[in-house]
């Protein structure tokens, strides 16, 4: 019969085991909009993440990984970015984080996140001022605002021969950043800007119609989200307003086509997104989704899709027992093939090959130009692919 005094080591191996299971639980995170007016799209980025985390979560168990999605709400809200971003640094068990939705939230996130070295990899944040940090720890999977405003410029100049253009921004760090590189980018080919105005509020934006009717610009370019967006564009039609109207990836949405509904017709945009049946191995994912969540998915969620995988592969390849800086680090060693639906072995990817620079950039990003026909479907104007290298 054992004495009681030697008991106690076993009994003390059996509690640091316990304890070091218990540490090997592993978490990662969403941030974007969750309610408020952007929550449509700001559920895709959740969803696509849970998609991801589901369809390799038993590779995560395999490699000794215990590791669950949780989900933040940030309401669109820089101050609620913030404050997100100092519960997720007290929960030591996160080990990255796939958001946020909106660029000024993320620049909040990535800020606070960057002395602790924790991941973040956003599916749609475009500003061009998030990689210029230079914080080790943030990637995107979408080209930057530069890459857009490019684009459409280069659009507008050659393709529609536009003389005039009216630049609207909805004052966000999105808009803001959209509308200037744009700017920018027209005076670099000789487009007149009639002006540049801001405009967020209901009263900014019926002075701001105001003001382009009696200006009657050749083109509208609107630099914003889509809640602000469908609005003035709803005005400017009811307006009278005749002007070709353009905007960004923000318009790259169901909820944009429901806000505006019939002045979506004609509507030019810019994407880094576009519609999910151009991709090529989007078949599988949009059949989960709709089982999943009973509506088509957007854009949005395959870029979360991709986004999350790319964590996850950082995940496995750090160890059983990794680190936040170490998952930062794996992170920007991703280096994911981009696969097709006839050839799925070992594909996580749906939006191409995912590798990143060394700021954060994708190393290849596609980029659309689309626009809303009749039925407010869109139709794809033109194909462009962007190289980080080619990014000033």
């Amino acid at each position: 019969m054992l004495r009681p005094t030697r008991l106690l080591p076993a009994a003390l191996t059996l509690l640091v085991a316990l304890s070091a299971a218990q540490a090997a639980s592993y978490k990662i995170a969403t941030v974007s909009p969750l309610s408020g007016s952007l929550t449509a799209i700001g559920s895709e980025v959740k969803r696509g993440a849970q998609l991801a985390f589901q369809d390799r979560a038993a590779e995560l168990k395999a490699a000794g990984l215990d590791v669950s999605l949780v989900s933040f709400d940030d309401q669109a809200s820089a101050t609620r970015g913030g404050q997100i971003a100092q519960t997720i640094l007290a929960d030591k068990s996160i080990l990255g984080v796939v958001g946020a939705l909106n660029s000024s939230v993320t620049n909040v996130l990535g800020e606070s996140f960057a002395a602790s070295d924790l991941a973040l990899i956003s599916p749609s944040s475009t500003n061009d001022a998030l990689t210029g940090h230079k914080w080790s720890n943030f990637s995107r999977v979408v080209a930057p605002d530069q890459a857009q405003s490019v684009a459409a410029a280069a659009y507008l100049a050659d393709t529609l021969s536009a003389k005039s253009v009216f630049v609207v921004s909805d004052n966000t760090a999105y808009g803001n950043g959209l509308s200037k590189s744009l700017i920018g980018n027209l005076k670099a080919r000789k487009v007149g800007v009639v002006a540049y105005v801001g405009a967020s509020s209901p009263a900014q934006i019926a002075g701001v119609i105001k003001q382009i009717k009696i200006s009657n610009p050749q083109v509208v370019y609107f630099g914003g989200t889509d809640d602000t967006g469908g609005q003035l564009m709803q005005g400017l039609r009811d307006a009278g307003v005749k002007a070709v109207i353009m905007g960004g990836d923000a318009l790259d949405s169901p909820s944009f086509l429901q806000r505006a509904g019939k002045a979506a017709v004609g509507v030019i945009y810019t994407t880094v997104f576009g519609p999910v049946n151009t991709f090529s191995n989007s078949v599988d994912f949009s059949a989960a989704y709709r089982a999943a969540y009973k509506s088509e998915p957007s854009g949005v969620a395959i870029y979360a899709y991709d986004a999350t995988n790319a964590l996850i592969s950082a995940l496995k390849a750090s160890g059983s027992a990794p680190s936040r800086a170490q998952i930062s680090a794996a992170v920007r060693k991703v280096n994911l093939p981009a696969c097709f639906s006839n050839d799925k072995k070992d594909c996580v990817t749906i939006t191409g090959a995912l590798a990143f620079s060394p700021n954060g950039e994708r190393q290849r990003s596609r980029l659309l130009i689309m626009k809303y026909d009749e039925m407010y479907q869109p139709k794809m104007a033109k194909i462009q692919t962007v190289n980080a290298e080619d990014l000033k």
